[in-house]
């Protein structure tokens, strides 16, 4: 596996925790169901999407997020794109050849 960074953006209407989750999946190449970690294992996902809602006047905030979950590095920034970047060893732990 690649240690490509991969970037994902939410709908307007999608959660960006749901992004996350379906983020984490297509880099590992597995269906978001069969992912070991749970995104609430890792991060609250409730004030996750809280804290990256566009302002009343739709701007969206400053800031960054960043945290580990299913083997990946997971960065959030405040235009709520994803960046996905999976660990070195993570072909092993999801039993996915390398």
């Amino acid at each position: 596996m690649s240690q490509a960074k991969l970037v994902y953006r939410p709908t307007p209407n999608e959660p960006l925790s749901e992004t996350i989750v379906h983020a984490v999946a297509d880099t590992l190449g597995i269906d978001p169901v069969d992912l070991d970690d749970r995104i609430s294992d890792c991060i609250d996902p409730d004030a996750l999407d809280r804290l990256f809602r566009p302002d009343t006047d739709g701007k969206d905030p400053d800031g960054l997020v960043v945290f580990s979950m299913a083997g990946c590095r997971i960065e959030v920034e405040g235009n709520r794109s994803v960046l996905v970047t999976p660990s070195r060893d993570v072909s092993v732990a999801t039993g996915l050849e390398a």
